[in-house]
């Protein structure tokens, strides 16, 4: 073939492509303007692998350009979350977004949501945004039906009050190593909070699943450590060092698959050693399976974490693998499943819990007050200075520790849509005492960063205010609900999220670490006041932009100094 062939053959196929997508579009927008909704048009499908991989680029180039402001508000990835209730003020509680790819249906109305979250038969989950976690195979987060309802059963008993008491001892532990190495071994000021959120999330996740407790390390020492033990492997750290790798490059294994990543020479280092992080990862969960499953053989009882607890859930029955028992009766999970649903527990958990930690520390360095107010708490439950003597029954009473987590989420939720399809067929919506037909192969989002902003529901919804959740004056204090009409933070029902009280437990721990005695300041930028650093620090808590899961666009940019501060005596009532 001569070079004036390639080149016609190249050069057709961005025609074809903006020819598909130009007929797509008109297709979408004729199903999309029978609905009688307000209609907005988007000439990038947001779901497209290609634009997924090429957004942040193009976003970092269009921030230099003159007049792109519109077009980095519409098209940024995440833009629900970075644009709030915004959008619904100005279009209304529903309205459609048309793309080449599909439609999309944006609700923000609490009677609505909860309709379609009720009608799940209707509404079913939209399995194709959740296929990068199908690296072991189908699991909670990707199946449906009665297949669905096998994992469910069994991770509605994975987590118990005994590994949330786990959860609580590590997160004080490793909260408070977080905070020795923010004192004394970092630099100063930080700049790595994100980064070192990921890293304590990552070691209480360690230890609720494996039962293994890791110290607090920054990634510069981590790999430091890799270093010093020249090529061989830290069996000590194996096991989270391979979830750590397999999350930091969740992308490419998605797409390349564990056997092309190990195989593949041309592909860069770290890719290549992901390949082999989701092969150790099996391997070390296989061994702990194994482990327990002679272990429930011989009735014996292993260490409560979440992979034993998950193996003896799996069993059907009250434990059907006993002493004895030639033929014991098949378990509800096979081993993949297990593994599988393991690795989501760990990427549900893990990111989700680091970004939203990332937005307290960054909002609670805006606000000194808030500090004050939560230390107050802190001291006058948690008045001795013995951490052995913080029990997790104390967890429950840190009201103004929960209403910090509540309110972030409010404000900056790491997932920020819930998302449904209508499937093969139509489905009907009352709208202001309208039926609204929603076409078939619809995707329906109920945009959370919308609905928990919103004026109609919320006083001063865009700005950061615990004392939204908390009711009445002096202790006891009524703390509001967590599942509201227009506060789903964890979903609600038969989807809420089975490692809801998990991430509780563990973030209100790390404040009572951090904040009982010590508090955070932004550091200022050149010829900035302090009062200016904390308006800019609250800035960049707010500005979010989706890679995974939303979350804070520059964190790099928060410089914080932490100190220790010393306390007033809090009475306390006979």
């Amino acid at each position: 073939m001569s070079f004036f062939h390639v080149f016609l053959v190249f050069s057709a196929l961005p025609l074809a492509f903006a020819g598909w997508s130009a007929i797509t579009l008109v297709q979408n927008y004729k199903k999309a303007s029978s609905t009688g909704l307000p209609i907005t048009i988007r000439f990038i499908s947001p779901g497209s692998p290609l634009w997924m991989m090429l957004s942040p680029l193009i976003m970092r180039i269009a921030e230099y350009l003159p007049f792109t402001t519109s077009f980095i508000a519409t098209y940024r990835r995440g833009w629900e979350a970075r644009e709030r209730c915004r959008p619904h003020v100005k279009m209304g509680d529903l309205f459609m977004i048309c793309t080449p790819g599909g439609n999309w249906l944006k609700v923000c109305h609490p009677l609505i949501t909860s309709d379609i979250l009720k009608r799940k038969w209707c509404f079913e989950r939209d399995l194709d945004a959740f296929e990068v976690l199908n690296i072991y195979g189908k699991n909670l987060a990707t199946s449906q039906g009665e297949d669905w309802n096998r994992h469910r059963k069994v991770s509605a008993a994975t987590f118990t009050e005994k590994n949330h008491e786990l959860v609580w001892r590590e997160s004080l532990k490793v909260g408070r190593q977080m905070l020795e190495y923010w004192l004394y071994r970092f630099p100063k000021p930080v700049r790595t909070l994100a980064q070192d959120t990921r890293v304590f999330t990552l070691n209480v996740l360690a230890a609720a699943l494996f039962d293994k407790s890791y110290p607090f390390e920054s990634r510069e020492e981590s790999e430091a450590r890799e270093r010093r033990a020249v090529g061989a492997k830290d069996a000590a750290f194996g096991y989270r060092d391979s979830l750590c790798t397999i999350l930091r490059q969740i992308v490419p294994i998605m797409v390349f698959g564990e056997q092309r990543l190990r195989d593949s020479w041309w592909l860069p280092a770290s890719w290549r050693r992901a390949g082999h992080a989701v092969s150790d990862f099996r391997n070390y969960v296989t061994e702990l399976i194994n482990e327990e499953r002679a272990l429930l053989a011989q009735g014996k009882q292993n260490t409560p974490n979440l992979v034993t607890n998950l193996v003896r859930a799996s069993e059907e029955g009250d434990g059907s693998l006993k002493a004895g028992n030639p033929k014991p009766k098949q378990a509800i999970l096979t081993k993949d499943e297990i593994i599988s649903d393991l690795f989501v527990f760990a990427f549900a958990g893990n990111d989700t819990t680091a970004i939203t930690l990332t937005h307290i520390i960054a909002f609670m360095a805006a606000r000194p007050d808030v500090q004050d107010w939560v230390s107050e708490e802190i001291h006058y439950h948690l008045y001795d200075d013995d951490e052995t003597k913080w029990d997790y029954v104390n967890c429950a009473e840190l009201k103004r520790c929960w209403a910090v987590v509540y309110e972030t989420l409010r404000l900056c939720h790491p997932l920020g849509q819930i998302v449904k399809t209508t499937g093969l067929r139509p489905r009907v919506l009352q709208y202001k005492r309208q039926s609204v037909v929603i076409p078939e192969k619809t995707t329906v989002e109920i945009n959370l960063p919308a609905l928990q902003t919103h004026p109609l529901y919320w006083d001063r919804g865009l700005s950061w205010q615990p004392g939204n959740f908390i009711r009445g004056a002096g202790y006891p204090e009524i703390l509001r609900s967590d599942v509201m009409s227009d506060f789903l933070p964890w979903s609600v029902g038969r989807g809420v999220c089975p490692g809801k009280r998990f991430s509780q437990v563990e973030l209100v721990a790390v404040l009572v670490a951090l904040f009982r005695d010590h508090r955070v300041e932004p550091v200022p930028e050149k010829g900035e006041s302090m009062q200016e650093a904390r308006q800019r620090v609250e800035r960049h808590a707010k500005d979010v932009e989706m890679r995974l899961l939303n979350e804070m666009r520059e964190p790099e940019r928060v410089a914080l100094r932490w100190y220790k501060v010393e306390q007033r005596v809090i009475e306390r009532r006979p």
